[in-house]
C-alpha cells in the first residue's frame, strides 16, 4: 500500500499566501540560467511535509535551486527555491517549500499569480569554468550556498527540473495545490557533482529538510515560458482523485 504524506494542511495554510485569481498573463524569460543541486533527505521529516494528496519520494529527496533571468516582466530577477520532490499520483513534482528573490516586483507579482511563497533576499548566481554557484543572504548573512562542480555537458532533455505545486489559499474558494509547469528550451546542459556547503533551513523558514547525501547536479541555459497555471489539486484528497482543469479566460 502506498504512503501519503501526513502534512497537516490547516496549519501549513496558515503561511501559505493567498492569491486573488490564477490567470496571470504568460512571462517570457529568454535567456535564463538554471542550477539545481539534489539531496537525499530524511525520511520521516520528508513524510511530515508532504500533503496527504501526494507520495513521498523513494528515496526522499530535495533539490536546492537557484535562477538568474536577464529578463522579464518585473526586469533582471535571481530567484532560488527549495523544494521536496513528491508524487502526485505517479508523476514526480517539486513541492516548494520556500522560494526568495532580489526583485520585489517580481516577488509580488509570483505570489500574486502562481501562489510561490516567496521572500526578498540578496540571491547571486555565477558561472565559471569550473564550477556554478548559487547563494541566498538574508540580512546580510548566507543561508543557502550551493554549488554544481567539474561540470560535463548534457543534452538539455535528460534534465529532470519537474513541476513545481505550490500550496495556496485563494480568496473566496477553498485552498488548492497549484501546479506551476514553466517550459524550457534548452540552450545547453551540465551535470556534475553537487555541494550544498550551507544550509540554514531557520533563516531560510524551512522545516523538515535535513539533507543527507548528496545526488546530482545539473545546470542550464534556456528560455523560459512560465504560462498560467492550468491544474489544481485538493490538498487533503489523493491527487488521482482531487486534481482538477483550471478554465481559464
Amino acid at each position: 500500500m502506498p504512503f501519503f504524506g501526513t502534512l497537516d494542511v490547516a496549519t501549513a495554510l496558515s503561511n501559505a499566501p493567498t492569491v486573488a485569481h490564477l490567470n496571470p498573463a504568460t512571462w517570457e524569460l529568454p535567456g535564463a540560467r538554471i542550477l539545481q543541486v539534489s539531496y537525499e533527505v530524511d525520511e520521516a521529516q520528508a513524510l511530515a511535509i508532504t500533503p496527504p494528496s501526494c507520495h513521498p519520494s523513494i528515496p526522499p529527496y530535495a533539490t536546492f535551486s537557484v535562477m538568474q533571468f536577464p529578463s522579464g516582466p518585473h526586469g533582471l530577477f535571481n530567484l532560488a527555491m527549495v523544494r521536496l520532490i513528491v508524487r502526485a499520483g505517479i508523476r514526480p513534482r517539486g513541492l516548494l517549500l520556500g522560494s526568495y528573490t532580489n526583485n520585489e516586483a517580481a516577488a509580488a507579482a509570483l505570489a500574486d499569480g502562481w501562489g510561490y511563497h516567496i521572500q526578498l533576499a540578496e540571491v547571486t548566481f555565477a558561472s565559471r569554468y569550473e564550477l556554478v554557484r548559487g547563494t541566498v543572504s538574508i540580512d546580510g548573512t548566507v543561508a543557502l550556498d550551493v554549488s554544481l562542480d567539474d561540470p560535463e555537458p548534457v543534452v538539455g532533455s535528460d534534465l529532470e527540473l519537474f513541476d513545481n505545486l505550490h500550496l495556496t489559499n485563494v480568496a473566496g474558494n477553498d485552498p488548492v495545490i497549484v501546479q506551476v509547469d514553466p517550459t524550457y528550451q534548452y540552450t545547453s546542459a551540465d551535470r556534475g557533482q553537487p555541494e550544498l556547503t550551507v544550509f540554514d533551513a531557520d533563516a531560510l523558514g524551512i522545516s523538515g529538510v535535513e539533507p543527507v547525501y548528496g545526488i546530482v547536479a545539473v545546470s542550464a541555459r534556456a528560455d523560459m515560458e512560465l504560462a498560467a497555471p492550468r491544474f489544481v489539486m485538493d490538498p487533503a484528497v489523493p491527487a488521482i482523485q482531487g486534481t482538477r482543469r483550471l478554465l481559464t479566460s
